[in-house]
């Protein structure tokens, strides 16, 4: 999977993720991004389990300087998924 193909099955679930405006906000770029060919299975807040993809993407406005960060998209939903061990 693409970084464009996970934008269009993201856009009804997650409308800001990948604005220009969210991705500027976090000195992010599209280039910089890949989805991971591994899935994953994350737990939630809830303790719901769920099979997601990962989005692999360069912060470069993160506290502390430039870090490697991931995103998680449910492979049913395509909603962004947030680790509960954060």
């Amino acid at each position: 999977m693409t970084v464009y193909e996970l934008i269009d099955k993201t856009c009804k679930t997650e409308p800001h993720f990948f604005d220009h405006d969210t991705l500027k906000w976090f000195g992010e770029t599209l280039s910089d991004m890949k989805v991971l060919k591994d899935h994953t299975i994350i737990t939630d807040y809830l303790g719901e389990k769920h099979d997601c993809v990962i989005l692999s993407k360069l912060s470069r406005k993160y506290p502390g300087g430039a870090r490697r960060t991931y995103a998680y998209f449910d492979t049913t939903t395509w909603e962004q998924v947030f680790r509960n061990d954060y």
